[in-house]
């Protein structure tokens, strides 16, 4: 966690020019922004408000609603690494906007001074049609993504001011376009507001396996331009739902992923998560993993038990590579239930309730205490490693 704890310090110093960027890459949980909004907001009102950060192009799912911005979007087709028929190459944020006819998109920011400065990341391909950039404030920039080479990602500079509130990213229509992300930041082209910057990058019903799809080349050169200082991988509840996740080869699987991620991107601090609490119908005798004893009215659903063999892999994986290791099932622990197991039913009837009827997922009151929970661990860790520095 050291380059993540150093970047911190020079923002508390002064002495940083740059944002400090935090990736958060994972499924649902992190698709839904909630958890990583508390986050966000916490550590920008602690170390400084840089901006929205890098996003997932347009609106890449129906119910996505990033704080701090407004997203609107017509005529292009979204399309997720998860999906088994969809062709790369893909990007860190797992997902594309295509179209092959006019098509726009647009992104505002909810605050003055939040769109500043900003990027837009597309594919160069054979064929490509144009792209236009548009500000509200009258800035304009027409791109040819008509390529010889192959196709490779590329980025351009949004023609933004300090007074810019809104940006449109448009196809003429003249041939295919794909656009991989846009990033929205404080500050101006030349010199980035500095502060934290985070973004969520989740996909729905994704397992650690969706990073593989993730273009090698591509993800050098995000990295190069996002630098990011910490790293936050939350996979496994979907492998943990899933009857047939074995062990030992979930473990290998899992590590290389994430250590060809940490690979790209050395210069940054690792957050392995572990899942939620999550149940499931209990429908084969012996309920050896029942909740019957631990929740009131839990009769009949259990911890499944390839979640429990997710999170001894993750546990195992992160110590042996010493990577922090944060327990979100532990984040919902009580005093009736220490290790966090069933809680998701207890969160579940609460008024108002704080977790989804799925019992899989939370709502938004208990992603963000969720949220504060990590947020304490880091900063716990923050003020051991500034101690430690000042005792030096």
């Amino acid at each position: 966690m050291a380059p993540f704890y150093k970047a911190l310090d020079a923002l508390q110093a002064g002495k940083a020019t740059e944002p400090v960027t935090i990736l958060q890459i994972g499924d649902s949980h992190t698709a839904n922004d909630a958890f990583s909004d508390q986050m966000r907001t916490a550590l920008q009102q602690q170390f400084g408000n840089a901006g929205r950060g890098f996003l997932q192009p347009g609106v890449p799912f129906r119910y996505a609603h990033p704080a701090q911005v407004t997203v609107a979007s017509t005529g292009w087709n979204a399309v997720s690494a998860f999906s088994k028929t969809a062709q790369g190459p893909w990007g860190i944020s797992l997902f594309r906007q295509h179209a092959d006819g006019p098509a726009s998109m647009t992104i505002t920011a909810d605050e003055p001074g939040g769109l500043g400065r900003g990027r837009v990341e597309f594919l160069s391909q054979p064929g490509g049609g144009q792209i236009v950039v548009q500000a509200d404030t009258g800035g304009r920039v027409v791109i040819p993504t008509a390529s010889a080479q192959g196709t490779e990602a590329q980025w351009l500079r949004m023609p933004t001011t300090p007074d810019t509130r809104s940006v449109t990213v448009s196809a003429i229509g003249d041939g295919p376009v794909d656009i991989l992300g846009w990033e929205a930041g404080r500050g101006t082209q030349i010199r980035p507001e500095p502060g934290i910057l985070y973004s969520n990058l989740g996909v729905i019903g994704s397992t650690i396996d969706i990073l593989g799809r993730v273009d090698p080349k591509i993800l050098s050169e995000e990295i190069r331009r996002l630098r990011p200082s910490l790293l936050i991988v939350a996979f496994g509840t979907n492998e943990g739902f899933n009857s047939t996740t074995g062990f030992e080869s979930y473990a290998a699987r899992y590590e290389q992923v994430i250590q060809e991620l940490h690979n790209a991107a050395p210069m940054a601090g690792l957050v392995v998560t572990l899942p939620p609490d999550g149940v499931h119908p209990e429908r084969q005798a012996p309920y050896a993993r029942s909740c019957d004893q631990l929740a009131s009215g839990a009769r009949g659903f259990a911890t499944p038990p390839a979640l429990d063999t997710v999170r001894r892999a993750q546990t195992e994986v992160a110590r042996r590579n010493h990577w922090m290791q944060w327990d979100w099932r532990q984040a919902m622990a009580d005093a009736t239930h220490p290790d966090g197991r069933c809680t998701i039913l207890v969160w579940g009837s609460r008024t108002p309730p704080m977790a989804a009827k799925d019992h899989v997922h939370l709502l938004k009151a208990g992603y963000q205490q969720t949220a504060v929970s990590l947020h304490h661990d880091l900063m716990e860790g923050y003020g051991l490693w500034s101690s430690k520095k000042h005792k030096k």
